[in-house]
């Protein structure tokens, strides 16, 4: 694994965050760094490569680390094209067409705003969001 193979892949994340961000106004920052501290750490845990550090009787190593924040950045980049591309009416033919665009037009609806879980109501909270959804399009 090269670094440059590994810039070029997070320069690919860090573009389609900014497409996310110009197509849905904000993004969430915080769940995706904290999926690659995540990912980056459980491939630590299988070391490769020169060492780097030692902390205690843990080692770092460079292969690792790499594998790590590939694999990382290319679920972060899946994510954040996801977010994009689901923002977007997509037209496909057929009655398949139509309801692949009807479940991505609601799923887009659905999070586009903020839904408050209380403990034992979860599926009242959700039935309440998708009605007045309904009636805000109706």
């Amino acid at each position: 694994m090269s670094a440059k193979k590994l810039c070029i892949t997070w320069a690919i994340v860090f573009l389609l965050m900014l497409a996310s961000f110009v197509r849905r106004k904000k993004i969430r920052i915080l769940p995706s760094l904290l999926l690659t501290v995540c990912v980056t750490f459980f491939a630590l845990l299988s070391p490769l490569g020169k060492t780097l550090t030692i902390i205690r009787s843990f080692r770092i190593t460079q292969d690792a680390l790499f594998i790590g924040l590939q694999k990382s950045a290319v679920l972060v980049g899946m994510v954040f094209f996801s977010q994009t591309i689901v923002s977007y009416n997509i037209t496909l033919p057929g009655k398949a067409g139509r309801l692949i665009a009807d479940v991505l037009f609601w799923f887009n609806q659905l999070t586009a705003q903020r839904i408050s879980f209380k403990k034992g109501h979860i599926i009242a909270q959700i039935d309440e969001t998708l009605c007045a959804l309904w009636e805000q399009t109706t």
